[in-house]
């Protein structure tokens, strides 16, 4: 058996861009929408596991947090004024960092899945109706498993 070979680039670029023409500016806008909530997804993400190595670091040492340069004057300005007190908000904007990337996923996963089943129905049922819309000569000399690609 010969592997399938993937279509070459060309091919590829003439296929999306066919498929582009052939969806509702709706879901064109519903797909560009979608490009910019994975753009702020992955920053969320980021944020949250780059925040990783710094919460561990205050947790182990509150007293380099305090006295870091560039950090002081923002710790001072907020009040604190032991190493043990910024401990539990440093812990709660690192579990709201990460309770925000994962909302951000699951968000970006509902409504991805809601695109693409939308999509997909538009694009059957727009099959379906340029396939029953077409004259009766066309439907009785074909062969009923054949769909024609016009």
């Amino acid at each position: 058996m010969k592997p399938q070979e993937s279509p070459k680039p060309d091919t590829l670029t003439r296929m999306m861009t066919r498929l582009w023409r052939a969806i509702e500016q709706r879901r064109r806008y519903q797909f560009l929408g979608l490009l910019v909530l994975m753009v702020l997804g992955s920053l969320t993400e980021v944020v949250s596991i780059g925040a990783v190595l710094p919460f561990l670091g205050a947790l182990a040492s509150p007293e380099r947090v305090m006295d870091h340069p560039v950090l002081q004057p923002l710790v001072r300005g907020m009040g604190f004024n032991s190493p043990q007190e910024i401990i539990l908000p440093l812990t709660v904007a690192f579990c709201a960092a990460s309770l925000i990337a994962g909302g951000m996923r699951v968000l970006l996963l509902r409504l991805s899945l809601g695109y693409a089943f939308g999509l997909g129905s538009d694009l059957s049922t727009d099959v379906y109706r340029r396939t029953l819309h077409q004259p009766y000569a066309v439907q009785v000399a074909r062969n009923s498993a054949e769909i024609d690609r016009k």
